[in-house]
């Protein structure tokens, strides 16, 4: 990790709300997608969005159903980054925030692993959020979510869903998911 991090009081940290897509559920698959939206953690503003595609390098291994629920078509790809590429310029955006995510032990474990392969450091914060966790706290007791995922409670608190299972849809969805999770009581 990057040392200067520990410089900052936590205070100072601006958020990097994030979703991945990959090939498939685990550790041998690929991120395909990575969504970004950095946002003062003063006033919760966005700051900025980006979003990017990444080259498969082992399209072979991917799990057909996850190519299925996640979008991907070869020829929408043709365009994508390669993975260090993408994981430089991802690197320059997170750097001194706190990624936010839903289910973001999931995006955080990929992230990392694509970070090893290409041999980078993070610049974002060792710790973060997840409104998965926000949810359980808040909303587990109520009977519409058997498994608190982020399109229970997009639809619980009136968000439109454009392309679930796209990564900045879903960092779109998780950062309002987010907003409505820090005021409900």
């Amino acid at each position: 990790m990057n040392n200067d991090i520990k410089k900052f009081p936590i205070k100072d940290f601006d958020f990097s709300f994030v979703d991945t897509e990959t090939t498939g559920p685990d550790l041998r698959h690929e991120l395909t997608e990575i969504g970004l939206i950095k946002v003062s953690s003063y006033n919760f503003s966005v700051l900025e969005e980006w979003e990017t595609k990444i080259k498969p390098k082992h399209i072979e291994l991917a799990d057909p159903e996850a190519l299925k629920i996640n979008h991907y078509k070869e020829e929408d790809w043709r365009d994508a980054l390669e993975l260090e590429t993408a994981m430089k310029i991802f690197l320059e955006k997170t750097a001194n925030t706190i990624l936010v995510g839903h289910n973001l032990l999931f995006d955080w474990f990929h992230i990392n692993k694509a970070l090893e392969e290409c041999d980078l450091e993070p610049t974002f914060h060792y710790k973060g959020l997840d409104t998965f966790s926000l949810g359980w706290q808040k909303l587990r007791h109520l009977p519409n979510f058997p498994k608190l995922s982020l399109s229970e409670m997009a639809k619980h608190f009136d968000i439109k869903q454009e392309k679930p299972h796209s990564a900045l849809d879903d960092t779109r969805t998780t950062y309002k998911v987010f907003l409505k999770l820090m005021e409900y009581k």
